[in-house]
């Protein structure tokens, strides 16, 4: 662009010396010419010629001033088409590499919006996960309690088996206390008819035989006592060690519950914490995600109108220049063409002059008193060169 000014500016500049020589010419031409005018005919003459041999000169530099100019208006297009085809190499470069640069972009966008979608899916699974883990702790929290409730029947059906046994115990020690007084009274019975029996045995042998029921009937009642005495010393060892060993299996089964409970409490409590910070990273986390998917998408709107302006202030800028060469290029050629239009109507007027001169000059020699004896050597020559 600077090349293409200076040369245009070096052009103008040889065109404006030429004007202004031509001018200057004309002017001392014309000055000539009213001198001669002024002078005589030989003098006139001699100016003629010369001015006609200038004109030719001038028509001749005219010419090659033209040729120069079709030249330098032939090298100004090319350098013009050059500079065109340099601005749109460069153009088409700069496309290719705004293209690259954005498909480098839109790549370097669609890795980050892929792992925010992987991070998103892996954070869904997460809660799946999550959510199937609460659903499985509850499970076995309703497994607890079904247990729970299993145990609590398996002690009800213990109860009423103890509870069984020892009424079946207390049945078994009353059918064998009332067996043992039937027996006790069928031996009494006995006794007694063996009393009547032995009433008309001597009384010796009454006696003897009385001490010995007396005995044998002191011995049953004693016998009966203890029995019975045992039966109720059986009855309460028996309910104290049923009582003993139900309280025993109960506080135990009491202290088994109390420590599952707990220990479920503990586990429950800890998972649930658990998942609830995890619930809370992943809601965290979703919000910084949106947070930055949101500054992402702002970043991108930015830098497409960042983009979008440059491109428009690019053409904007191409454009200017391209019409500003373009002007430059037509003010020249304009510039180019009056000043040809300028000088070929001087020259033109110089011709209508030398014309008009020419056949004032004829007039004034075809007069009949201008002999060529007459004449002065001097212009006698200058009247042969001119016919000639």
């Amino acid at each position: 662009r600077i090349k293409i000014q200076n040369d245009l500016d070096k052009l103008e500049k040889w065109s404006e010396v030429k004007r202004m020589k031509f001018n200057k010419d004309k002017c001392k031409v014309l000055h000539l010419r009213q001198n001669n005018q002024e002078q005589c005919e030989e003098v006139r003459l001699q100016w003629s010629q010369r001015h006609r041999r200038e004109v030719c000169s001038d028509r001749l530099a005219q010419l090659a001033l033209k040729e120069e100019l079709k030249k330098q208006e032939k090298r100004e297009e090319q350098i013009f088409a050059e500079l065109w085809e340099e601005d749109r190499l460069a153009k088409e470069k700069r496309g290719i590499e705004d293209f690259q640069k954005k498909s480098e972009q839109n790549q370097e966008l669609l890795n980050v919006l892929n792992a925010q979608v992987a991070a998103l899916d892996a954070q869904k699974e997460e809660a799946k996960r999550l959510k199937e883990e609460e659903a499985r702790l509850m499970e076995m929290k309703l497994f607890k309690l079904e247990n729970e409730r299993v145990q609590m029947e398996k002690l009800q059906k213990q109860k009423e088996h103890r509870d069984m046994l020892i009424s079946s115990a207390r049945a078994k020690m009353k059918r064998l206390n009332q067996e043992k007084q039937e027996e006790l009274a069928l031996d009494m019975k006995i006794l007694e008819r063996f009393s009547h029996e032995s009433q008309e045995d001597t009384e010796g042998k009454n006696q003897r035989k009385v001490r010995e029921q007396q005995m044998y009937r002191e011995y049953l009642a004693q016998q009966l006592e203890e029995e019975t005495h045992r039966e109720k010393e059986m009855d309460k060892l028996l309910e104290e060690e049923m009582e003993k060993s139900w309280t025993k299996k109960v506080e135990q089964m009491r202290l088994e519950k109390e420590a599952r409970k707990r220990l479920m409490k503990d586990v429950l409590d800890t998972r649930r914490l658990q998942i609830e910070e995890k619930l809370e990273r992943n809601a965290k986390q979703q919000e910084e995600l949106a947070q930055d998917k949101k500054l992402l998408a702002e970043a991108i709107k930015e830098l497409n109108s960042i983009e979008e302006k440059k491109y428009l202030r690019q053409m904007q800028e191409a454009k200017a220049y391209r019409e500003q060469l373009q002007a430059q290029i037509t003010y020249q050629q304009q510039a180019h063409i009056a000043e040809e239009e300028e000088k070929q109507r001087e020259y033109e007027s110089g011709l209508a002059a030398e014309r008009v001169y020419q056949e004032k000059m004829k007039d004034i020699l075809s007069r009949p008193y201008m002999k060529l004896a007459e004449i002065h050597p001097l212009r006698r020559k200058l009247m042969s060169n001119l016919q000639v």
